[in-house]
């Protein structure tokens, strides 16, 4: 009989770092059967499977069979139809086609704008914050706030329409569960994926909520009469994975991960007031030391031999970030929150090369617009009661933060 992979084991998922240490140095490579994958761990193997052709991004087929063992869908699911169409999941030649095509809401001139604009609306966050109160559960009254409230004002999700989105987004997140069981039925999946793509048809239709100038969105939406790489569905496609990305635990995570590492180290939040490039380093330091998604897919095309094992063509791979961020090949004291780490900027939270992460940028302006609003009036935050995680693995986050304001 097989022993569990300690990765399946809900219990390391409060820190599952020395379970990640202790299997990077025995088993660097390491079968995970509750994952059907290659558990990959140390920083230099991930970054090389992340750049190595051999791994391919599309793997939503192999994930699907992996999660719904014997159910296959048709060529024209809404699934194969999405997933093969933007450019998280698809590779060479398509994957520089779709990537180009969103270039319009991420350049220099709209990062300028969506930084006044996070910046306004974190001040607001922070500021909405009762003079009375002195203890807060930090995730429902903070993190999961901010990036809904940035999906409005810099990405131009109409604030009208957000009822419609985030549950449907919700499900469909659920999807990414982890070493767990599949929470959410295939059927269901499918229905929300559809009702997102009709939502973003509309959406691009003008049928739907007013997008505010400027955002992310009313910039794709204005640069779609040049496209002519891309088809309208295409398009579509590629605002769905949008809207998925905005409203994923991600930045919620990101963001509450990071008020625990500074209650817990105040010696940081110090440092952060007194220095202008501990500001900077901020979001670097913050997905480092505590990566959202701990891990990324990749299927192998051809065998491939790695950390002294033969991976298998057609076999998965779990590219484990957040180990690889913990790296001390890489990263001197890497269990240690330090703004002043010189190297904090070479995580993988945001992946490597060319499918590194579009929205990097905006998401360390909301990490770092946020902390400076927060330090600005509670300077002084401590933890008032013990956090609690939720279950998953593969998108860690809190599920509650007890915090005293000071």
């Amino acid at each position: 009989m097989v022993n569990p992979s300690p990765l399946s084991m809900p219990a390391i998922v409060s820190n599952p770092y020395p379970v990640y240490a202790d299997l990077a140095e025995r088993e660097p490579v390491h079968w995970c059967e509750s994952l059907g994958s290659w558990a990959i761990l140390k920083y230099d193997d991930c970054v090389a499977a992340l750049k190595d052709p051999r791994f391919k991004a599309e793997r939503m087929e192999e994930i699907l069979s992996g999660k719904f063992s014997g159910r296959k869908l048709p060529a024209e699911s809404i699934y194969h139809r999405f997933t093969k169409n933007v450019m998280m999941y698809t590779d060479e030649p398509r994957h520089t086609v779709l990537r180009k095509s969103t270039q319009a809401g991420f350049t220099n001139e709209a990062h300028a704008f969506y930084s006044q604009a996070i910046e306004r609306v974190a001040h607001d966050l922070v500021a909405s914050v009762p003079d009375n109160v002195k203890e807060i559960d930090a995730v429902p009254g903070l993190a999961e706030k901010l990036p809904v409230n940035a999906a409005v004002h810099a990405f131009g999700v109409p604030e009208e329409d957000l009822d419609v989105v985030i549950p449907r987004v919700v499900n469909v997140m659920t999807y990414w569960s982890g070493p767990q069981e599949q929470p959410l039925e295939l059927e269901q999946l499918l229905e929300d994926l559809a009702d997102l793509h009709t939502y973003a048809s509309e959406l691009v239709a003008g049928k739907r909520g007013r997008v505010l100038p400027d955002t992310v969105i009313a910039r794709l939406a204005a640069d779609l009469a040049d496209q002519t790489e891309v088809t309208p569905e295409q398009t579509v496609h590629q605002l769905v994975l949008l809207l998925v990305a905005l409203f994923a635990p991600t930045t919620p995570g990101s963001v509450g991960s990071g008020m625990l590492a500074f209650a817990t180290n105040p010696d940081q939040i110090a440092r952060f007031l007194a220095d202008s490039a501990c500001v900077e380093n901020t979001p670097n330091e913050v997905v480092r030391y505590n990566a959202s998604n701990q891990f990324t897919w990749r299927v192998a095309t051809t065998d491939v031999e790695m950390g002294g094992v033969r991976i298998k063509e057609g076999q998965r791979v779990a590219l484990f970030l957040g180990a690889a961020n913990r790296d001390p090949a890489v990263f001197e004291q890497p269990n240690k929150f330090d703004l002043d780490r010189s190297n904090s900027g070479k995580n993988l939270s945001f992946g490597f090369g060319p499918h590194a992460c579009l929205g990097r940028q905006i998401a360390s302006l909301e990490i770092k617009w946020f902390f400076v609003a927060l330090f600005a009036r509670f300077p002084t935050i401590r933890l008032a009661g013990e956090p609690e995680w939720n279950t998953n693995l593969e998108f860690r986050s809190l599920r509650s933060l007890p915090l005293s304001l000071g």
